[in-house]
Formats: structure tokens, sequence, C-alpha cells
């Protein structure tokens, strides 16, 4: 399908040739997803669960992978993308630990 140059230079159809942002948002939400599950891993090996670690790393990648993505995506775009990915992890580490800790009570 052929995009027409007028609608280009508006900015129409812009991103759909883009892989480098697809992976970078793809590897990002894969990285915030594990993290948000480490509480599980940290309960097989036997560990109690942290939560500092996550929480920088989680961070750092959310602020990262949105500024690797502010060159295709406007403001709204990228704020929507680091507060959602936040959101995702902290729900799905909440999740985790609760799991975790419900696991091992007496």
């Amino acid at each position: 399908m052929a995009t027409n140059p007028r609608n280009r230079s508006a900015g129409i159809g812009r991103y759909s040739d883009d892989p480098i942002g697809y992976c970078a948002l793809g590897f990002s939400w894969l990285i915030v997803s594990a993290l948000g599950l480490l509480p599980l891993a940290e309960a097989s090996l036997h560990r109690s669960p942290s939560i500092a670690a996550p929480i920088v790393v989680a961070f750092f990648i959310a602020v990262g992978s949105g500024a690797i993505l502010r060159r295709k995506y406007s403001w709204v775009g990228v704020a929507l993308h680091i507060y959602s990915q936040i959101a995702i992890w902290l729900s799905l580490f909440c999740a985790s630990l609760t799991m975790v800790l419900i696991w091992l009570a007496p």
C-alpha cells in the first residue's frame, strides 16, 4: 500500500516503517514485565524479595525507552508510555509479591 507523499510530510503514516522504534518499544515492555515478576524468581531462589533495585531499573528502563521513542512520537505519547510502563511494573510487582507472601505465609 503506497502512501501519499503529501500525507507523509504532514506526519500521517510515518510510523509504519520504523522497526527500531517497535523493537525498542517491545524490548522495554518485555524488560519491565520481567522486572514485575521478579519477586517470584527471588522466592524460588529462597531469597527475600527486594524492592529497591527493581524500582530503579524499571524507572530507568521506562525513561530511557521514552527518550529513544521521543524522536518518533509526541510528548503526550512518550509521557503515556513512561506512565503506563511504571503502572504495569507496579501492578505486576504488587501481584507477584502478594503471591509470594501468601505462598510463604505459615
